[in-house]
């Protein structure tokens, strides 16, 4: 079956091939899903998130913490609770970023995330643009 995590790399030669080494790859994604898994309350902060790779990784890393401690309040909240806080400097990568945690938040890592992943670059050669404020998730 596809990977979700895959396609983010597929995603990001087509749209960044210059910058397609940057992606961290399914080793360094494991243990950074690892790494996030074994935080006391699943709070991350990323500096530099190009395309999403790592920052899915520790999205997936910080829902388990909260499965582990018992959170069962909403996720994403500043207040409490597992939290991944991210910055990107480049404009075209955090927009890619975007279109894959967008998928990633509606439909999680299966299959379906990963052929969702895909279609984007079928539907065009241009980056996508999306408003990655308005990305919450459940």
């Amino acid at each position: 079956p596809p990977s979700f995590f895959h396609e983010i790399e597929l995603n990001t030669r087509a749209f960044l091939p210059s910058g397609s080494h940057m992606v961290s790859g399914a080793s360094q994604g494991k243990l950074l899903t690892q790494l996030a898994s074994m935080t006391r309350e699943g709070r991350i902060l990323e500096l530099g998130t190009f395309t999403g790779y790592a920052t899915a990784s520790f999205l997936e890393g910080a829902v388990n913490a909260g499965d582990i401690t018992g959170y069962d309040g909403p996720m994403g909240s500043r207040e409490g609770g597992p939290f991944v806080m991210t910055i990107e400097r480049d404009s075209r990568a955090i927009d890619i970023a975007a279109a894959h945690l967008e998928v990633m938040s509606r439909l999680g890592t299966g299959e379906e995330a990963a052929e969702e992943a895909c279609a984007l670059r079928s539907e065009s050669t241009k980056v996508p643009e999306l408003d990655a404020d308005s990305i919450v998730f459940p």
